[in-house]
């Protein structure tokens, strides 16, 4: 097959793409490498809008891995170019602009995995403090969000309203609508779990440092492997299949209820710390899923 790869930039900082790429020639696949940037679009002699890849025609493909980098000051356009390759007749989308934006938005995430059949924590949008208030009242403590973001950026707990209001009041003057969920313990830590395709060859156990609730590396959060049970492997490949998504990595929260899913990111994280093996497990993975659902038709 001709597959594009459609990746983050030429600076190395994403691993994923020149691994895919090197990885799909080994198969025996044509591989091409190109980003948003070099996503060109022009009005064809019929009047229809053609795009090019890197100067190739995007009709001469037939599947393209969507690695691309959708934020950042420019994300109208990035995703304005994503949409419309997205929308081209003839390469297959491995994933499409609508599968990475509805994972960036926290309520259409939690409807669709929720429509799924699939576990997330309850949800309510807050407008003003008034209803953060509220929210606080009947819930106790709170994480509140923005409702489109990325990188956990803005996510913060109100653990007293009293004490913690003018956060509340922070967070709204900046974000016109908050997300509000119930603060679930994270002593225990949460899980991390990639899946490529059908399968999850790498998962991680996230631990809080000390006095801290947050799960988060940046912030000295540790981690360490495990193996995670048949019954997790299976909800997160269930969630990857429900959000759209070829490559992943879940947050799943063990509660004295049951598994909750956090989040389903697109950009998985860890691959870079991965050796060799475990690395060519997770690129097979999501080789295996494209041959297959090409194969499918």
């Amino acid at each position: 097959m001709k597959i594009g790869l459609l990746g983050w930039d030429y600076t190395g900082i994403d691993p994923d793409g020149p691994s895919l790429v090197e990885y799909g020639r080994e198969r025996g696949h044509e591989m091409s490498f190109f980003t948003l940037e070099e996503i060109a679009y022009r009005t064809g002699p019929g009047g229809d809008v053609e795009l090019s890849l890197r100067g190739e025609p995007a009709a001469a493909f037939d599947a393209i891995l969507n690695r691309a980098k959708l934020y950042g000051d420019d994300w109208q356009d990035r995703v304005e170019r994503l949409t419309m390759l997205s929308d081209t007749p003839g390469p297959r989308m491995f994933d499409p602009a609508e599968a990475w934006l509805t994972g960036y938005s926290k309520f259409q995430m939690a409807q669709r995995l929720a429509a799924a059949g699939l576990p997330v924590p309850p949800l309510r949008s807050v407008t003003t403090t008034a209803e953060v208030e509220a929210v606080c009242a009947e819930w106790g403590q709170v994480i509140i969000k923005p409702s489109f973001g990325y990188r956990g950026q803005d996510v913060e707990r109100i653990a007293d309203y009293a004490a913690d209001k003018a956060l509340a009041e922070e967070l709204l003057s900046r974000h016109r609508t908050l997300v509000c969920q119930p603060y679930y313990p994270t002593e225990g830590g949460e899980y991390r779990i990639t899946v490529a395709g059908e399968v999850a060859p790498i998962n991680m156990l996230k631990l809080p440092a000390a006095g801290s609730w947050r799960c988060k590396t940046l912030e000295g959060s540790s981690f360490e492997r495990f193996d995670a049970p048949d019954e997790l492997i299976e909800l997160s490949v269930a969630a990857t299949r429900a959000m759209g998504l070829t490559l992943s990595g879940l947050d799943v929260l063990p509660t004295p209820d049951g598994y909750v899913i956090l989040e389903v990111n697109a950009v998985p994280g860890f691959l870079s710390l991965l050796g060799r093996e475990q690395h060519r497990q997770v690129l097979g993975g999501v080789f295996d899923w494209v041959e297959r659902s090409m194969a499918a038709g």
